[in-house]
């Protein structure tokens, strides 16, 4: 444990290494029992085909592949990497955990009220794609911002403009889809990413920045 520790000293926290190894043990089970999902997950973020069967066997299949924990975790470690905090650790869960359900739940609501549930149902699994996607890619790049030996504030650079970039492919994508789809309002989905993705993500800029 101390060799691990002392590998970065910015990393000398032992609820870091222990945070990874859980992380790492979560990802290898959900690819060792979901195999086929984990790769056409993967695959579902740059293809129009592969999402659209992923999402018909997600829906007709009682086991569901849970990729948002890997994102919550990475993302709560890189957010801690520059003021290396337990407390902040946790409470970068709880909010990110928090909001994602509320987001969650406000679709599944909005889906009820207009009675398209199948149709939100993709604006939910386009909506998430990204976090599921982008938590896989991020898992080894934060074990690199703690333990490579790259240059730590080279590296966290690095992992900011791949989130950004990330995150700008996934709101083209759904506006892309959008326009593709006569069943849904372009204005709602206009609104819907300027409330529930671009302001949290200013909110949470401003107060880790």
């Amino acid at each position: 444990m101390d060799l691990i520790a002392n590998l970065n000293p910015t990393s000398s926290a032992q609820w870091v290494f222990l945070s990874f190894l859980v992380i790492l043990t979560y990802i290898t089970i959900l690819k060792f029992n979901f195999s086929h999902q984990f790769t056409l997950i993967l695959k579902s973020s740059y293809s129009k085909k592969f999402s659209n069967q992923y999402l018909r066997d997600e829906t007709n299949s009682k086991h569901k592949l849970h990729l948002i924990p890997v994102f919550i975790l990475s993302f709560s470690l890189f957010l801690s990497f520059q003021d290396l905090s337990l407390i902040l650790f946790v409470k970068s869960i709880f909010w990110i955990s928090l909001y994602l359900v509320i987001k969650y739940f406000i679709l599944l609501f909005l889906g009820k009220i207009f009675e398209k549930t199948y149709l939100y149902e993709e604006i939910i699994f386009q909506s998430f794609l990204y976090e599921k996607v982008v938590g896989v890619i991020l898992f080894p790049l934060t074990i690199f911002l703690f333990y490579g030996s790259i240059q730590a504030d080279f590296m966290f650079k690095f992992i900011t403009i791949f989130l950004s970039l990330s995150l700008l492919y996934k709101w083209l994508r759904i506006l892309y889809l959008s326009f593709f789809n006569s069943s849904l309002s372009k204005a709602h989905i206009i609104i819907y990413l300027c409330t529930f993705e671009i302001i949290p993500i200013m909110i949470i800029t401003k107060n880790f920045c």
